[in-house]
C-alpha cells in the first residue's frame, strides 16, 4: 500500500513527537545560564554552567603549588654548613622530611638555657665514657636521655645509631644518622655509616648514592669532611658488593677490590666479599681459601653477616625451603601431629599407653 505526500508528512510528524532529537536546536543553545533554557524542549539536554556545578565535579587544571624553599638562614645560625647542606639537599642524600623535622627540634634546642646545655654536656661525657668501656645498656639509657631533651646533639646522634645498629635495630639507627646528617653534612663518616644502614634495609639506590659521595669527598670532588682512608676502602668495598649482588656487574666488582686490596692487602672486608665473588663465579675452592684467610685476620668473622655464607645459599637454592610461622603450626595443631605418624591403632592409644606403663612399672620382675 502506497502513501501519498500528505500521509507520509504526517506520519512523520507522529514519529517526531513519539521521538523527539536529543540535541536543541542552534538558536536555543547560544550563552546558557545555570538552569536548563526555558525554549528548550524538556526532553533534549541543555548544558549548565561550570558556576553552577557542584564543587565535587570542579577539575582543578592549575599547576601545584611550588614547595616553599628551605630557610637555610635557619640552619646556618645553629652551625650547619650551610653550602654542604644546599648540595646534599640537591643530590638527594638529604630528604626534605628530614630537614624539616630537624628545623622542628632546633627550636626545642633553643629553648635550653646555659646551664642546662652544660649539664647535658656532662651527662654526654659519661655517655662517651659507659659507650667506651663497652656498658651498652648504661650509654643506651643515657643516649636518649640526653636527646629527650636535646634532639639536636650530634654526637649523642651519632654514636647511638652506631649503637643500635650493632645491636640490629636497623630502623631507629637509620632515623638518627638520618637526623646527625642534617645537623652536620660535611661528616662524610656519618654518611657512611647510613649507607651501611640503607643496604641492610635493602634501599640500594640512596645507599650507593651516599657511598659515592664519600668516595668523591675523599678525592676532593666535593666540599666535605674527609673521612679516613679505612673508611674510604671500606666505602670502595661496599660499593663493589652492590655491583656484584644487586647489579650482578662481577667485572667492576672485580675491579673495586682490585682499588682497596692493591693499598691495603688484607683489608678484610674486601677479602671477604671477593670470597663471595669467587663463589658465584664457581670458584668454590679458591673462595673457601680466601674466607679462611679473612677467618684469620679477623677473630670475630663469625659473628657477623657473611656475604660469602650467603652466596652458598642463594634465595633461589633448592636446598632453602619456606618455614612455616610457628603461630601457624600451633593453629593446625591435631592429635596426629602431637603422636607422630603412626597410624591410629587401639596398641598405641594413649590411654592404653599410660595403663601398660603403670602396669609395668608395678611388675615383680622390674
Amino acid at each position: 500500500m502506497e502513501l501519498s505526500r500528505d500521509e507520509l508528512n504526517a506520519a512523520l510528524e507522529k514519529v517526531s513527537v513519539m521521538f523527539p532529537s536529543a540535541a536543541a536546536p542552534e538558536d536555543q543553545i547560544g550563552s546558557m545560564d545555570s538552569q536548563f533554557r526555558k525554549n528548550a524542549p524538556k526532553s533534549g539536554r541543555a548544558r549548565v554552567d561550570s558556576a553552577a556545578r557542584p564543587p565535587e565535579f570542579a577539575r582543578n587544571i592549575r599547576a601545584p603549588a611550588s614547595r616553599s624553599p628551605v630557610n637555610y638562614h635557619e640552619f646556618s645560625v645553629h652551625g650547619v654548613h650551610e653550602p654542604v647542606l644546599r648540595a646534599r639537599l640537591e643530590s638527594k642524600a638529604i630528604d626534605v622530611a628530614t630537614l624539616n623535622r630537624v628545623q622542628i627540634e632546633f627550636q626545642t634546642h633553643d629553648k635550653l638555657t646555659q646551664q642546662e646545655l652544660s649539664q647535658l654536656s656532662v651527662l654526654a661525657e659519661q655517655a662517651h665514657q659507659l659507650h667506651k668501656d663497652h656498658d651498652i645498656a648504661g650509654a643506651e639509657k643515657l643516649y636518649e636521655q640526653i636527646l629527650e631533651s636535646d634532639p639536636v646533639d650530634f654526637d649523642c646522634l651519632n654514636n647511638l645509631g652506631k649503637l643500635l645498629y650493632a645491636k640490629g635495630q636497623t630502623d631507629r639507627a637509620r632515623d638518627l644518622f638520618d637526623r646527625a646528617l642534617v645537623v652536620r653534612p660535611e661528616r662524610e663518616k656519618t654518611m657512611y655509616h647510613l649507607a651501611r644502614v640503607l643496604y641492610d634495609l635493602k634501599s640500594y639506590e640512596r645507599s650507593k648514592l651516599l657511598f659515592e659521595q664519600v668516595v668523591q669527598g675523599y678525592k676532593g670532588e666535593i666540599i666535605g669532611d674527609k673521612c679516613d682512608q679505612h673508611t674510604y676502602h671500606n666505602t670502595i668495598a661496599m660499593l663493589g658488593l652492590i655491583q656484584q649482588q644487586v647489579y650482578k656487574d662481577y667485572s667492576k666488582a672485580e675491579s673495586l677490590y682490585a682499588v682497596v686490596l692493591s693499598a691495603e692487602p688484607d683489608h678484610v672486608l674486601a677479602l671477604d666479599h671477593r670470597s663471595a665473588l669467587l663463589a658465584r663465579r664457581g670458584q668454590g675452592k679458591e673462595a673457601a681459601a680466601l674466607h679462611r684467610r679473612v677467618c684469620a685476620l679477623d677473630a670475630h668473622h663469625t659473628k657477623k653477616p657473611c656475604p660469602y655464607l650467603d652466596s652458598l645459599f642463594p634465595s633461589d637454592s633448592d636446598a632453602l625451603h619456606p618455614v612455616r610461622p610457628m603461630q601457624r603450626r600451633i593453629e593446625e595443631w591435631s592429635p596426629r601431629f602431637a603422636e607422630g605418624a603412626a597410624p591410629k591403632h587401639w596398641s598405641n592409644h594413649p590411654l592404653r599407653r599410660s595403663a601398660l606403663a603403670k602396669r609395668w612399672s608395678n611388675h615383680p620382675l622390674r
